[in-house]
């Protein structure tokens, strides 16, 4: 399936029999792509007033709040671009940039299920293995699939409720 076809799809892509990719609709990585735009754009403007004005004209005070909202946009970008693949057995999150994570659904020992975000813990302790945000595309669906596919001892956390009903461990 070529990668122009996968994009354009509103539902869950599925790249094999067994696994479902889910990932940030159009706008968002649209989102991500035109900030490094503008990113690249802003710092070859301060490269040519530096270049041809020399350093005493680059206006320092202005660019720093820039530098600011590049290091937003470097820690945006990957998160915006990232993708979860959950199959039968594990939930896996892809992104560009940094390492993968990736937690046997086997292992794990509690789902805490917020307003903004979904937080799998394999250990009692209080870092998550791996999380991920609800604005992801068809996250009720990846997260009613992933309950399900939980062992019977997991723990499911949901304190907001939006979900009851829906949300059965097999």
């Amino acid at each position: 399936m070529s990668a122009q076809v996968e994009e354009d799809r509103p539902e869950a892509t599925h790249s094999s029999a067994d696994e479902e990719v889910y990932r940030y609709g159009p706008l968002y990585r649209a989102l991500a792509y035109g900030a490094v735009g503008i990113a690249i754009l802003v710092l070859a403007s301060v490269g040519m007033v530096a270049a041809t004005k020399g350093l005493s004209e680059v206006d320092w005070g202005a660019y720093a709040g820039v530098a600011a909202g590049i290091v937003g946009i470097g820690v945006s970008f990957p998160v915006l671009l990232s993708e979860l693949h959950l199959t039968a057995d594990r939930l896996r999150k892809e992104w560009p940039f940094r390492a993968d994570q990736e937690v046997r659904l086997d292992e794990v020992r509690r789902v805490f299920i917020g307003g903004s975000s979904v937080e799998v813990y394999v250990t009692p302790g209080a870092d998550p293995a791996l999380a991920f945000d609800r604005k992801i595309r068809r996250d009720e669906d990846l997260i009613e699939t992933l309950v399900a596919r939980l062992p019977a001892s997991a723990e499911v956390d949901h304190p907001s409720g939006e979900l009851d009903g829906r949300l059965e461990i097999a």
